[in-house]
């Protein structure tokens, strides 16, 4: 039962380490924040511009109008 004990120590310890670069360090396991996103729109330029036209189209299209 002790390989159990360690695989579950092992286990939390990793799941911490994740947590704590989660937290530090988002951009590292693939969250972006609202400040994150704002900073892609402004390097984007015009391409940025171009895509959220696109993507404001596409998504009045999926909203029903009562």
């Amino acid at each position: 039962m002790e390989i159990g004990w360690l695989m579950f120590g092992f286990f939390v310890f990793v799941t911490l380490i994740f947590v704590a670069i989660a937290f530090f360090l988002p951009e590292w396991v693939g969250i972006t924040g609202k400040k994150a996103q704002e900073y892609m729109k402004e390097q984007a330029g015009e391409q940025g511009k171009a895509q959220d036209k696109v993507q404001g189209q596409n998504a009045s299209k999926l909203d029903p109008k009562p």
